[in-house]
């Protein structure tokens, strides 16, 4: 019996130790001193005070983004959302979701997103990665503060862990 508890015990650690990071070099339950580190206050680097915003990560050739690193009330990451700079047309929204549909196939789920007049409108499409990673994609489309276009970001793309989720 204890040669299958420490045996379950070495594969927990070997998958943790071999999960791909979240994004980037970004893990969840690192500390914000940890994420600090390796994202200095400076140009481009904003630290504030449940988040950490970097701006101007290259996305694509022609796409660019802003991503937040967001922590919990323990200053542990929970959560990294990537929000798409406005772009023409919803261009880089659509290689966005093209590069994530060829990287982990299908989404798991693609719906509609309704709205009101204040809360944009769009198409969600969510995977999970076999990590335990949830990528929930939001394109926006229309609404009278802001769809795709150049006015406000055309698609977020946001990494939760799946068991955090309590329902």
């Amino acid at each position: 019996m204890k040669k299958y508890i420490a045996a379950a015990l070495l594969m927990g650690i070997a998958t943790q130790a071999n999960a791909e990071p979240v994004w980037k070099n970004i893990e969840f339950g690192m500390t914000r001193a940890q994420v600090e580190a390796l994202y200095p206050k400076g140009k481009g680097v904003s630290h504030q005070p449940k988040n950490i915003e970097i701006s101007d990560i290259q996305i694509t050739e022609k796409c660019a983004a802003e991503a937040n690193i967001r922590f919990d009330d323990a200053g542990l990451v929970r959560e990294v959302m990537i929000a798409g700079n406005p772009s023409m047309g919803g261009r880089c929204s659509n290689d966005v979701l093209t590069s994530l549909s060829a990287k982990y196939g299908q989404p798991a789920n693609w719906d509609s997103s309704g709205g009101s007049i204040l809360a944009r409108q769009g198409k969600v499409a969510v995977w999970g990665r076999p990590d335990g990673v949830s990528m929930r994609f939001k394109k926006f489309e229309n609404g009278a503060f802001g769809g795709g276009g150049l006015g406000k970001s055309s698609w977020e793309l946001s990494y939760t862990k799946a068991d955090a989720i309590s329902l």
